[in-house]
């Protein structure tokens, strides 16, 4: 009978060797946990699923920042429909959008983020219309060439700039130089403005010049200004100096059309007379 009992109680205890938990509480308490991770694995699929389907998440709301000039949401939201990509948060590809709004021949900048939970917050810099370029295009101050819809942009007051594609910035440089020129040698009784640049494939230079008196200037009377490409600000300071004795000679029935600056020594000066 010992014997008997002394195999059971081995039997008892090797049972327990193999069991991991010493007591009922532990056993239902892994239970509830293993249960716990299934439930928290079960909703972060049904999430996930939620968030991919197209119908969920839409992002309805656009912010539109930064100096835009000329850009609008309409043209925001023409570039994310031309994608062709879901409109979800999850599924818009910020990258993507921000390349096809740089499509626009006007915008310089443009950066694009996402907001939580349909919001799409876009920042656009459009390039400032400094000059006139072959009276298609704009630059900007450094010299960049963009283009802007007609219907949005009014008549502005800006020099031309004239020349062969891709000699821009230096028509501009050769720009700049000349007005500052004329700033630094105007008075209060006489100004040239310079209205008009024009560049040639030689890069032989044209002024279109305007007399200003006083600080009223003569729109209706345009002068030419051959400059040639040696020396130009040279030249161009010379006829500053000598307009006003040039004006003087002048009849009073005529005025300057043409001035020819590309001479060694002197000027060539054409005149016309003036429609009564």
């Amino acid at each position: 009978m010992k014997q008997v009992r002394q195999a059971a109680h081995r039997k008892d205890e090797n049972r327990r060797k193999l069991l991991i938990f010493r007591s009922k509480e532990q056993l239902i308490g892994f239970l509830f946990f293993i249960m716990i991770i299934l439930i928290s694995a079960w909703i972060i699929k049904s999430v996930k699923n939620w968030m991919d389907d197209p119908e969920q998440m839409v992002l309805s709301q656009l912010t539109l920042s930064g100096e835009h000039i000329f850009t609008t949401e309409d043209d925001l939201r023409e570039a994310i429909l031309g994608l062709g990509l879901p409109n979800t948060y999850v599924g818009q590809d910020v990258v993507d959008i921000q390349q096809e709004i740089m499509r626009f021949p006007w915008v310089k900048k443009a950066s694009v983020r996402k907001q939580w939970p349909d919001r799409l917050i876009v920042y656009v810099e459009d390039y400032k219309p400094a000059y006139y370029w072959n009276d298609l295009f704009f630059l900007d101050e450094k010299g960049n060439v963009f283009s802007v819809p007609s219907d949005r942009i009014a008549d502005l007051k800006l020099s031309r700039l004239y020349g062969p594609e891709g000699k821009a910035k230096s028509v501009l440089e050769n720009y700049t130089k000349l007005e500052n020129l004329s700033k630094k040698l105007a008075n209060n009784q006489l100004a040239l403005q310079i209205n008009a640049t024009i560049s040639d494939e030689r890069n032989s230079l044209q002024l279109m010049v305007i007399r200003c008196i006083a600080g009223i200037c003569d729109e209706n009377q345009e002068i030419k200004l051959l400059l040639g490409n040696k020396n130009i600000e040279e030249r161009y300071e010379q006829f500053i100096r000598l307009f006003p004795e040039i004006q003087s000679r002048t009849p009073l029935d005529e005025r300057i059309t043409v001035a020819d600056l590309r001479y060694e020594n002197g000027i060539s000066v054409q005149t016309e007379k003036i429609a009564q």
